[in-house]
């Protein structure tokens, strides 16, 4: 769960999510899913097994998937924070040697006294 006791929330969630990248990029993905506090508003978790799925499905091939601790300013983020104080931070991920289209769009959802649930709504290319 992210805690967010500042203004600058944007800062707040890009570390947040370049933790998780971090996490990736060391394979440590029990680890990164630890993040995740909630499903999406589909039910489902962004897993290991789904994320390699999404890259490969990407490349059109069933590589090997491998994960990079790109700074995200380089990957093109964009952050939002919705009418009802929810944030969404989304990002290139950057994956097999290079920042693919493939956006990842998480989403923090407001907990109360500054608490955010982190999800990963998708992994989508635009």
């Amino acid at each position: 769960m992210l805690s967010i006791a500042e203004q600058n929330k944007e800062v707040h969630v890009k570390s947040y999510c370049q933790s998780w990248l971090r996490l990736l990029s060391l394979q440590k993905f029990n680890e990164a899913q630890k993040l995740l506090d909630c499903p999406n508003s589909y039910g489902e978790i962004w897993t290991e097994a789904k994320l390699k799925f999404a890259v490969q499905e990407y490349y059109n091939n069933t590589s090997p998937v491998t994960f990079q601790n790109e700074d995200l300013s380089k990957c093109f983020p964009e952050y939002l924070e919705t009418e009802s104080g929810n944030l969404i931070f989304g990002f290139y991920l950057p994956s097999n040697s290079e920042i693919t289209d493939l956006t990842v769009e998480f989403e923090f959802i407001p907990q109360g006294n500054g608490f955010y649930a982190a999800t990963i709504n998708d992994v989508h290319v635009l």
